[in-house]
């Protein structure tokens, strides 16, 4: 028996909707796995830059103070080790401040685009 156009359309039909309905299925599967993924990334780059930032600023902080005191003792007096530290800061908030809009922000606009987009090698 010879199978007319409309059987053999009514046959392929359920076959295309069940392969449509599985491509659908996996290309959600895929954006999930994807968005988990990046979120991962994200919450791991957070917890080590955190974790980096810390120890950095710890870092500093304790060598601002020895510094400080070693530049009192050079001077004969701890506040002006201080205050020597201290105006060495204000004159790098100043310089941030006035070539922010040139080179910080241009700077750190694509040092975060890079670190959010970067890709698995």
């Amino acid at each position: 028996m010879a199978e007319t156009t409309e059987e053999k359309q009514e046959q392929a039909s359920p076959d295309i909707l069940v392969l449509v309905k599985e491509y659908i299925a996996t290309r959600v599967e895929l954006l999930r796995l994807t968005a988990i993924e990046r979120v991962t990334i994200v919450a791991s780059n957070l917890i080590t830059d955190t974790f980096v930032l810390i120890t950095g600023i710890l870092t500093f902080l304790f060598a601002s103070f020895a510094l400080a005191l070693w530049l009192g003792e050079l001077t004969g007096s701890y506040a002006a080790g201080f205050g020597i530290i201290t105006l060495i800061y204000l004159a790098l908030t100043l310089i941030v401040l006035f070539t922010k809009d040139k080179i910080v922000d241009g700077f750190l606009n694509d040092f975060l685009v890079k670190r959010i987009f970067k890709r698995k090698k």
